[in-house]
């Protein structure tokens, strides 16, 4: 039996052993585990508190609702109280101021509606005004009330009827401006205008302003006088304004004007 020598020598290191599989080199990363649970756990307290707000805001705007209801509820048990018949003289001061506040509350009401229905119409930049010019006169047109001519005058959100009354559309306070221009003198009576105001169908008229000039009767020299007048007043929906004159016949046309513009809340 032959022995096999083994007569290959070499002076070099063995190769090194190559990894297992699945082997990594180097040092093991630190396992991010608890910032990874922090973060999941901040994430799921804050979803929490959403919804706890949420569920809060609910209850709170409903409990809200509810309390105004039965407000809306008592105040008006007050009021059919204070209709009935029979009541302290303590209850009528209540009764009375109650009114009071319920007047002022339709009031404003009122404003805040009329703002919105001058801001929702069509057109709504342009302000309520009127620009007016005096038409010719009939001859069997006996008033010393001024007609106004629609064709040649500007209006804006305010009406004006065939007899020269203009009547308001949206309540607020209004610039007026008047000027009446004279060319001859009355035998007996001061030349005048005065603007007249009527808030309700079947109520007087009230008078808002007046104002005068004169002229020397039976002069041969033709002149002029001019009767102005100026005011801010604060007019209702459908009330209504007209010019009354000493004789509609002594009036220049030319020079005879009416101004009426909404002033801005």
């Amino acid at each position: 039996m032959s022995t096999m020598i083994n007569t290959f020598h070499s002076s070099f290191n063995p190769p090194p052993v190559p990894p297992r599989q699945g082997h990594r080199g180097g040092p093991a990363l630190p396992s991010n585990t608890p910032i990874v649970k922090f973060i999941s756990v901040l994430l799921l307290l804050l979803m929490i508190l959403m919804f706890g707000g949420f569920i809060y805001l609910f209850h709170r705007i409903s409990t809200l609702q509810d309390r105004r209801s039965d407000n809306e509820i008592s105040a008006l048990k007050q009021l059919q109280q204070c209709g009935e018949n029979n009541l302290a003289s303590e209850d009528l001061q209540y009764c009375s101021h109650l009114v009071g506040l319920y007047k002022t509350v339709l009031k404003r009401v009122s404003e805040a509606e009329g703002r919105a229905a001058l801001l929702i119409e069509t057109g709504s930049f342009t302000i309520p005004q009127a620009r007016l010019v005096l038409s010719e006169p009939k001859e069997k047109d006996q008033s010393n009330t001024l007609v106004w001519s629609r064709a040649h005058s500007v209006l804006e959100k305010i009406t004006i009827s065939i007899s020269g009354v203009l009547t308001i559309q949206y309540p607020g306070y209004y610039l007026i401006q008047s000027q009446v221009a004279f060319s001859k003198a009355h035998e007996k009576a001061s030349l005048y205008q005065a603007i007249w105001t009527q808030k309700a169908k079947g109520e007087m008229p009230n008078q808002l302003l007046q104002s005068y000039c004169s002229l020397p009767r039976g002069s041969a020299i033709p002149d002029l006088c001019t009767a102005s007048q100026t005011g801010v007043f604060r007019l209702e929906k459908g009330q209504t304004l007209f010019v009354n004159v000493t004789d509609k016949s002594l009036v220049n046309l030319r020079s005879t004007t009416f101004g009426l513009f909404r002033l801005q809340d």
